[in-house]
């Protein structure tokens, strides 16, 4: 209300004689003053009922991701739960580790081979060794990538900094025998050596469970389908549909239950993903890192924008988009510049999403940022999150990013 005091003293103080402004100090403060308090009052309400019409689609499916020790974990969790791993399918796989250092550091370490002495159950033996990101993990990412895209559920890049660190140890040489059993790995990384870890694992707050089901059958042209509802116990959690063995399958989401209609058999009990909301002081998980997500403070303007076409990228709207996001606090805006330097460092955040595009040529552009923490070892990971959120919004540009 200090500009309604403001706008009121201007007033009194045009007029000269005393008595009169003491009058009208009156009158304006009682009659105007509350018209001006009460329309505010009115004004502030219709926001906030736009504001909860224009919901977030995506609040229910925001994803957490944390790193903890093996037997860290609060089992009694309603929030966090381990990220199960892929199938491990590719041979020569002794184990994974985590690296506690930044992103250039370790896409050196990509880049070299060491040596490692490897005691198995038929002997100790002494290899050459690579290191590559967790594909297990990576697996696990695109599987839910592609149960978000069955479910017709919008993607939104998951802010998983922890993800490329774990990495995949590779055995070069051939002195280990197929089906020895590794108990234990030296790996002589010299300088490195204190930042290895491999007593962690990922988690987040996704749980994968069987519901039952009530199944009924419908016609759907000339064939039938399956129709399967599922009542959901968790109203605040995000629900994803994973039925096996179905190539196809259409899930529409109702108010507290599921509709998942399936071609090829009928299931008594269907497997879901659960996405939990993330409820503070009710998890006891010992995190070694402070926990990530993908959540954004939708703003008015942020909702608004979601109903309108953006044709034009200009620095202000990207800094409207980038700023949504909880994650950016721990940055600052520099600047954006097209045709970025091919020195400048990059990683994918999506390698399985594929794009398509009209244009034969797209415009190279790149989002500068400052890192508040120049210690993060996570501040690379995160600013190619946003970038992999803004990528996902402009299909005519290419950007990357690059920490000033």
């Amino acid at each position: 209300m200090k500009h309604v005091k403001e706008l009121l003293q201007s007033r009194i103080e045009e007029v000269d004689d005393p008595i009169q402004r003491v009058l009208l100090r009156d009158v304006l403060v009682d009659v105007f003053g509350e018209l001006l308090k009460y329309s505010e009052e009115r004004f502030s309400g219709l926001e906030e009922k736009l504001d909860g019409e224009l919901c977030d689609p995506s609040e229910r499916y925001y994803i957490y991701t944390g790193i903890c020790r093996k037997d860290g974990l609060d089992e009694t969790s309603r929030c966090l739960f381990r990220m199960q791993e892929g199938e491990k399918w590719e041979e020569g796989i002794l184990g994974t580790l985590f690296l506690e250092c930044d992103y250039p550091t370790i896409r050196q370490c990509l880049q070299r081979m060491y040596q490692a002495k490897v005691e198995t159950d038929k002997g100790e033996y002494v290899t050459t060794v690579s290191l590559r990101y967790c594909s297990a993990y990576l697996e696990t990412l695109e599987r839910l990538y592609h149960q978000f895209l069955a479910n017709q559920k919008q993607w939104h890049t998951i802010n998983c900094p922890f993800l490329y660190k774990m990495l995949d140890i590779v055995n070069i040489g051939d002195v280990i025998p197929e089906d020895a059993a590794v108990q234990k790995i030296e790996i002589a990384f010299g300088e490195l050596s204190g930042f290895v870890r491999n007593d962690l694992e990922l988690i987040w707050n996704i749980q994968e469970d069987l519901y039952k089901t009530s199944v009924e059958v419908e016609a759907a042209g000339k064939t039938s389908v399956f129709a399967h509802r599922i009542l959901l116990p968790d109203a605040d959690a995000g629900y994803l549909a994973v039925p096996e063995n179905e190539d196809g399958f259409t899930v529409i989401h109702l108010d507290g239950a599921l509709s998942v209609r399936t071609e090829k058999e009928a299931y008594k009990k269907m497997k879901l993903e659960r996405i939990a909301r993330m409820t503070e002081g009710k998890d006891y998980t010992a995190l070694l890192f402070p926990i990530q997500s993908n959540q954004r403070v939708m703003r008015h303007a942020d909702r608004q924008a979601l109903c309108q076409p953006c044709f034009l990228w200009t620095r202000g709207e990207i800094e409207r988009f980038l700023s949504s996001y909880e994650v950016f606090e721990e940055f600052e805006f520099v600047d954006i510049c097209e045709n970025p330097s091919a020195e400048a460092e990059r990683i994918d955040m999506n390698p399985f999403i594929k794009t398509h595009s009209f244009l034969q040529k797209k415009r190279k552009m790149a989002v500068i940022l400052h890192a508040k923490d120049g210690a993060d070892i996570f501040r690379y990971e995160k600013m190619f999150f946003l970038v992999s959120e803004l990528q996902l919004c402009t299909e005519e540009y290419e950007w990357t990013g690059i920490l000033k």
